[in-house]
């Protein structure tokens, strides 16, 4: 027997159902975006924490969104918050209402987009470092296989899909491991076009030219096996549906991971904004 949990203002509320049962209440409950936790009857919930990212879509709003984290106390540093790294401004381990009063003072924020998620729902992936080599990494990449978070191409992560608890199990054994571990939620992708593959030199041109590339830069860049960026500053979940979409009528494409969030600021238009992932 277990209680599903369902948390509200005036407290948890609880309910006893067989483990099936609650499993099945669970997932019912979070396609309508109610949160529930499964615990043993008799068992008090954990209070769910969150992760919150800040992607600036304009370089000139950093200061407002320091003094705006500063005044909630959400970053106490004394250095200045790093908004290039890989993901943005990530922070994590927030309770769920200084998450919603963090998206309530930056939401309305012009140049700034601001996700968060829940780290019971988090999936996250591991890049390699600035000076690592996948070569030097074999005995951690190999173990990360073995958990089931391999990765294939299209992807440049090493693994893909642990959540909290196996990111603690491999840091167990492997504790300076050095990789970047990045919140799904939070990555940004550029699409690149590496081939032509089975697409017409005419039905070629007629893509670029709806999507507004000039043609003889293309074939340059292709010719040249530098690609072309056909897409810029993606979620991982848009990224994901662009690869498909261009691999299926004929196109070779990669989903590039974009490690500097300078390169997400100078492209992406100036908008305010919130993402509720989860």
């Amino acid at each position: 027997m277990a209680a599903a949990v369902l948390s509200k203002g005036s407290g948890p509320v609880a309910t006893q159902m067989p483990h099936g049962c609650a499993k099945a209440a669970i997932g019912i409950m979070a396609t309508l975006g109610v949160r529930l936790a499964m615990v043993p009857v008799g068992a008090q919930a954990a209070p769910d924490l969150f992760d919150l990212c800040v992607h600036l879509t304009d370089l000139r709003a950093a200061a407002c969104v320091e003094q705006k984290l500063r005044d909630l106390g959400i970053w106490t540093a004394v250095e200045r918050p790093d908004f290039f790294g890989p993901g943005g401004l990530q922070m994590t381990g927030l309770c769920e209402g200084l998450t919603q009063a963090a998206v309530l003072a930056l939401g309305r924020t012009s140049g700034v987009d601001v996700a968060f998620c829940a780290q019971s729902d988090a999936l996250y992936d591991f890049f390699l470092g600035a000076d690592q080599r996948r070569s030097d990494l074999a005995p951690q990449i190999k173990h990360l296989a073995d958990m089931g978070c391999h990765t294939v191409d299209p992807w440049p992560a090493v693994a893909v899909g642990l959540d909290r608890k196996m990111i603690a199990h491999f840091e167990t054994r492997f504790a300076d491991h050095g990789l970047v571990c990045v919140n799904q939620a939070f990555q940004r992708y550029d699409v690149i076009l590496t081939g032509l593959g089975d697409v017409s030199i005419r039905d070629f041109v007629d893509f670029l030219t709806v999507r507004g590339h000039t043609p003889s830069i293309a074939f340059n860049g292709l010719s040249c096996e530098q690609g072309l960026t056909i897409e810029s500053a993606l979620s991982r979940k848009a990224a994901e549906q662009f690869v498909a979409d261009y691999t299926m009528i004929g196109l070779h494409v990669q989903a590039h991971f974009v490690r500097a969030q300078e390169k997400v600021i100078k492209m992406s238009p100036v908008k305010p904004g919130f993402i509720k992932i989860a």
